[in-house]
């Protein structure tokens, strides 16, 4: 089973609907992509998961990276990695960071080995993985705060500007900002996606845009 299988899954059996697991730390957007293997989850977004739904962040792991003592382990070996390096034992930290092979704390491992002297933060930026779930996060929550200008920075700040969760949420900030005609050619994207929600924002941008025949037509969509 798909880590996010597990997930929708144990979300059932708590009987959580996606809007009381996401709390105020996760969107639903990146939620549902999670749960339907569009985007796998960092581990603090899985650790806030776990915790939320009575489990261990071992359960939702690969089968064959399953066994708790191993995966407490790492865990434990990174809090270690971090106190080594407070006390200035950067060869001890670098003796623990090499025994964590669990590509969850890949980030964490390599954040932590790039404040070791000697190292190659160049080549280790290069291994970490993308900041896009941080930054789509963080750019939704400027955007509930109407602060366009933040939004479009953290935006323009991720890599895949394919993901469908970017599409949409670029095509609200233009819409909010009156750029009609770049709102509407975003959110035709993703209406397959998001059928209901893009077809009021459709409206909208037709509407303004003087094409009352579609704006007809999506209103219409939206009592379906």
């Amino acid at each position: 089973m798909e880590l996010g299988e597990k997930i929708r899954l144990a979300r059932q059996q708590a009987g959580l609907s996606q809007r009381q697991l996401c709390g105020e730390d996760i969107t639903r957007n990146m939620l549902s992509l999670i749960e339907n293997g569009g985007a796998k989850p960092s581990v603090k977004t899985l650790t806030i998961l776990a915790e939320r739904l009575g489990k261990p962040v071992s359960y939702f792991l690969d089968e064959d990276a399953r066994d708790p003592e191993a995966v407490s382990g790492a865990f434990e070996n990174l809090r270690k990695a971090r106190q080594a390096l407070t006390a200035g034992k950067d060869r001890y930290a670098s003796q623990l960071l090499e025994d964590i092979t669990a590509p969850e704390l890949l980030r964490e491992k390599l954040l932590l080995m790039a404040k070791i002297p000697g190292g190659d933060p160049e080549a280790l930026c290069r291994e970490l993985p993308s900041l896009d779930e941080e930054l789509l996060l963080r750019a939704e929550g400027a955007f509930r705060q109407q602060n366009w200008n933040r939004c479009g920075v953290l935006l323009a700040a991720a890599e895949d500007w394919e993901n469908p969760v970017w599409i949409r949420l670029a095509g609200r900030v233009q819409l909010a900002q009156g750029s009609y005609a770049e709102a509407a050619a975003h959110l035709l994207r993703v209406e397959d996606v998001w059928p209901k929600e893009t077809a009021r924002e459709l409206e909208i941008c037709y509407r303004e845009l003087g094409d009352y025949k579609r704006a007809y037509e999506y209103a219409c969509k939206q009592k379906k």
